[in-house]
């Protein structure tokens, strides 16, 4: 019954995964439930195909409830998953726009010469580095929360 199959410590080995994230997708229906032989899960080897999918679809950030609907053929037949790749890439170009920004931001404070960040007149109220930015009414100090936040919302 058995032949053919890959013991879950073969699938976790070969994709490069842990056998509990393996029980994890089998839960989240991610792959199909194991074989039982001898007590222990084994698969057939076209697991290791989802698997790779799963691992891509994961790095390209797509959530496992959207990997779940991807996989399950809600968003395959009929081409939908093509939109919704087409989707993550436009955040991804936003994503990256915004992080462009930030770095010629932390390149413009790098060359500012001013020894302290509350003294800077560019940090100020109006000054070119604080377009957009929001400052602390207490010290007039950019804090950390309020950076955070632009950060945050890239």
């Amino acid at each position: 019954m058995g032949e053919g199959l890959l013991s879950i410590s073969e699938v976790a080995r070969k994709a490069g995964i842990a056998t509990s994230a393996l029980r994890y997708y089998e839960r989240c229906s991610l792959i199909p439930v194991g074989v039982k032989v001898a007590g222990r899960r084994h698969y057939p080897p076209a697991v290791l195909h989802r698997l790779s999918v799963i691992k891509i679809c994961q790095r390209i950030g797509f959530s496992l409830a959207e990997i779940s609907d991807l996989l399950q053929g809600n968003m395959t037949g009929d081409g939908t998953w093509r939109c919704v790749a087409t989707a993550r890439r436009s955040e991804i170009e936003r994503e990256i726009a915004a992080l462009r920004d930030l770095l010629r931001l932390i390149d413009r404070t790098l060359d500012c010469d001013c020894n302290a960040l509350c003294d800077c007149p560019h940090m100020g109220p109006g000054g070119q580095f604080a377009v957009g930015l929001s400052v602390d009414p207490e010290d007039g100090c950019y804090g950390t929360d309020s950076l955070s936040a632009q950060v945050s919302g890239l």
